[in-house]
């Protein structure tokens, strides 16, 4: 077993996710397990690469259905998707501003200067919460320099506002009309998403005390942006397997 995690909360975490993609993520993942061979395997349940295996074979299988390929492609254009992103491109703005007005010698917090990996909306509503507070408190730091940040800061509620009711209302009314057969599939995506986290954080256990070797173990193709293509990562060669530390 993956997961324990309900039925529920899988379905609506495989909702957020493509099936290519994670597809494609778990492909490179597991070459990545591959090649660390043994060592990785003390820091999962037995028979774990199996299982996941198996897992990214179902959605394989299970997204080349007509019915599926079509509700992930409609999940490409969902307006909580596109809110998300838009939000985030503005917490990029406020990390550009940030950073700008803290060079120009105004005291502002450096942490909005930053904008983390967010792979969910929950995450960036907080992150946006998080942002719209310390642009708020900061306001008069920032107006010293210019522009106004109120505008900034306008179109950052209205995106919180926006992203935060989509999230509470049009996931829920869409994953109710699904057939059964779609549910099943986001609940196996699910599945195969807790599975890639499960793995990411074994390898970066395993490399604790080598920062490169943990970093190949994430999850950049399932994140890269809709409409940005990017490289897939190289699968690395098989090396000597690590010991545990």
């Amino acid at each position: 077993m993956i997961t324990k995690k309900a039925q529920a909360e899988l379905i609506k975490l495989g909702a957020r996710f493509p099936g290519s993609r994670l597809v494609q993520q778990g492909a490179y993942l597991l070459s990545i397990a591959g090649a660390d061979g043994g060592a990785l395997l003390g820091y999962l349940p037995p028979g774990f690469l199996a299982e996941l295996t198996q897992v990214r074979d179902d959605v394989d299988k299970a997204r080349q259905d007509k019915t599926n390929t079509l509700v992930d492609a409609k999940q490409a254009t969902d307006t909580q998707h596109e809110v998300m992103e838009d939000t985030i491109r503005w917490l990029g703005t406020v990390a550009n501003r940030a950073k700008r007005t803290l060079r120009a010698g105004a005291n502002v917090p450096e942490e909005l200067t930053t904008v983390g990996k967010l792979q969910s909306v929950p995450a960036v509503l907080e992150a946006a919460s998080k942002a719209l507070g310390l642009l708020n408190e900061h306001a008069a730091e920032f107006d010293s320099i210019g522009p106004a940040i109120k505008p900034l800061i306008d179109e950052g509620q209205q995106l919180y506002q926006a992203l935060d009711k989509a999230d509470a209302t049009q996931e829920q009314a869409r994953l109710s009309d699904l057939p059964a057969s779609v549910t099943a599939y986001y609940a196996k995506k699910g599945e195969l998403y807790i599975g890639l986290k499960i793995l990411i954080d074994a390898g970066h256990e395993l490399h604790s005390r080598d920062h490169q070797a943990a970093a190949r173990y994430n999850l950049s193709l399932l994140n890269r942006r809709r409409g940005h293509s990017a490289p897939e990562p190289t699968p690395p060669t098989p090396t000597p397997s690590a010991t545990k530390t």
